[in-house]
């Protein structure tokens, strides 16, 4: 085990840092969608499956190193980028409500749904941590030492 970890280049830690922010994001959405303002609405799920997805096939990536060929990893990368734009794009669409109840109408702008703005633009950002991390460990593309 700590020889595989010592061979892993720095696209797989990228890609490592990726599932782990698409996870973070995921856990923010769920607790968003359940909690506050936003518990007598139902929930949109297909953030969280795209999510799901995405991390499965980050660890994918990991786990088939040097098993499938450079297309293949280059394909679910791009695939994964999608997914977790979507999932963001979702997050987004729903709490447009909030984002104009808290920011363009006075009256309406309750702590709680600043409160529940707030966890959806972490939310956002983690997904944006996630997707640059893909799209630089698909840059960087070394997912082995070459020296290990």
């Amino acid at each position: 085990m700590l020889n595989w970890i010592k061979k892993q280049g720095i696209a797989a830690w990228m890609i490592l840092g990726a599932a782990i922010f698409a996870l973070v994001a995921v856990i923010i959405y769920g607790v968003n969608s359940t909690t506050g303002v936003m518990e007598s609405i139902e929930l949109d799920s297909s953030p969280i499956v795209f999510s799901v997805i995405a991390i499965v096939l980050l660890a994918g990536i990991i786990a088939a190193n040097g098993k499938v060929p450079q297309w293949v990893i280059s394909a679910v990368m791009v695939v994964v980028v999608v997914f977790l734009a979507v999932s963001m794009c979702r997050l987004i669409e729903n709490r447009t409500d909030v984002a104009g109840n808290q920011w363009f109408i006075p009256g309406l702008d309750i702590p709680e749904q600043g409160a529940c703005l707030s966890q959806a633009i972490a939310g956002v950002v983690f997904y944006v941590l996630s997707i640059a991390a893909t799209i630089a460990a698909a840059f960087a593309g070394k997912f082995a030492r070459q020296d290990a």
